[in-house]
């Protein structure tokens, strides 16, 4: 068992009709992107698209960087429910700084949370291929919703949510 499809809220402007298109990615900044790519297609998610060398002024002016030089890598679930990818973004120039939120208090995004079918057996093959979770079993919040928690390479927390 492996993650399902990713959880998101869809964003509906007040006023406006919804927007059939939703989130296109989240984006993730990594340090070495080939180990988080393992980390990734060990829950499930498949490399859909690389886009080895990006140079692109336009990508540092819209994010105040004095250049943009990365490296990208597009997953998904191989059966996905929506168009909805992850972008594993490597900064090459600027290099990435800084850490992940250490708890959840932080403010801002600080958790990518993935909706499975069956958490025991998803948590019991991730951990066949040495995926770590922060409890040992899944913990239960709200009426049939269980939950546990790992984080990836660069510490970033990663959910799966059963009964969403």
């Amino acid at each position: 068992m492996t993650i399902s499809h990713a959880y998101s809220t869809w964003i509906k402007p007040k006023g406006r009709r919804q927007n059939d298109r939703g989130f296109p990615a989240w984006s993730i900044t990594c340090r070495d992107l080939e180990q988080s790519i393992d980390f990734y297609e060990r829950l499930g998610l498949k490399v859909v698209k690389r886009i080895p060398d990006v140079r692109e002024d336009g990508i540092a002016r819209a994010f105040k960087q004095t250049q943009a030089n990365l490296t990208v890598a597009y997953l998904a679930p191989p059966h996905p429910a929506s168009k909805l990818f992850i972008d594993l973004v490597q900064w090459l120039e600027p290099s990435a700084i800084g850490q992940a939120y250490p708890a959840l208090n932080h403010v801002g995004l600080n958790r990518l949370a993935f909706r499975v079918r069956d958490i025991d057996a998803t948590v019991s093959a991730l951990r066949e291929q040495a995926i770590s979770f922060l409890s040992q079993e899944s913990q239960v919040f709200g009426p049939g919703i269980r939950s546990i928690v790992t984080n990836d390479p660069d510490g970033v927390f990663i959910q799966l949510i059963e009964g969403l």
